[in-house]
């Protein structure tokens, strides 16, 4: 589900650190200008009418305040974007959609303590929100609190098994925390879900590096630029791969390692 019908431009805006969730269809339906505007600019004026006009509902005033902060979001005029998902939470504490924007706007400055305290409130009113666990995960591993990001994208990908972005984002914290085979067959999964995933390539690619098997972090890389010759994380970290040694790490445990990227 995506937070509201809003327009692509403003949606892809708010997803970039999301999934979509589970649960009910968009919360705003029909021929809204509101809702539905082509550009934010659009957004702001069509709700700042709904907001002042004072003949709707609650409800959809409430629909009015989330969609115009989705709109300050994508301008990124946070302390506005804030303000209007604070009200929308006033008239309505039982939406968890208020809930997971807000995170998103803590997340993107930060502040991070914050935006755990909304994803976990969303959570708290939707236990199978899947956005929620997914950007309570990022803002956790943000915090370098790694154990706790995997439990989160763990019961993420209980609700969402087909998700290719959450094996994609969980297999970041495997690696962090030294798991570097796990990470591995995350990448492997997500890339089975989306062959198209670059990014998944780029991170199996540094896996691989991590631990020593530098043919197999090299035909990743080599992969991405062969679609993407431009794809300048692909170019860096091959680079950064070729200046070391070709041979495999010496290690009792490949799958243990100090540091991964």
């Amino acid at each position: 589900m995506s937070f509201l019908r809003t327009s692509t431009s403003i949606l892809a805006l708010i997803v970039v650190m999301g999934i979509s969730g589970a649960g009910p269809d968009a919360l705003a339906e029909g021929a809204d200008p509101c809702a539905d505007a082509l550009t934010p600019a659009q957004h702001i004026f069509a709700c700042t009418a709904v907001i002042e006009g004072g003949a709707g509902s609650p409800a959809n005033v409430e629909i009015a305040y989330l969609n115009r902060g989705l709109a300050y979001f994508a301008t990124s005029d946070f302390p506005k974007a804030v303000s209007d998902f604070n009200k929308a939470i006033t008239l309505s504490p039982q939406d968890e959609t208020a809930y997971e924007a807000r995170a998103i706007v803590f997340a993107s400055e930060h502040a991070y303590d914050k935006a755990i305290a909304d994803d976990q409130a969303a959570i708290h009113i939707n236990p199978l929100s899947v956005r929620a666990y997914n950007n309570l995960a990022i803002a956790l591993r943000s915090e370098g609190k790694f154990k706790d990001a995997l439990a989160s994208y763990n019961r993420a990908i209980e609700l969402a098994p087909n998700e290719q972005k959450l094996y994609f984002n969980r297999a970041k914290s495997l690696a962090s925390l030294g798991r570097i085979k796990d990470a591995i067959r995350d990448y492997d999964h997500a890339i089975a879900l989306d062959p198209s995933l670059l990014n998944a390539y780029i991170g199996r690619g540094n896996a691989y590096g991590a631990i020593g098997d530098l043919a197999k972090a090299r035909a990743d890389f080599d992969h991405v630029l062969a679609i993407d010759p431009m794809n300048n994380a692909a170019i860096v970290d091959k680079l950064a791969l070729d200046r070391l040694p070709n041979k495999r790490a010496q290690t009792d445990d490949p799958s243990v390692v100090t540091t991964a990227k």
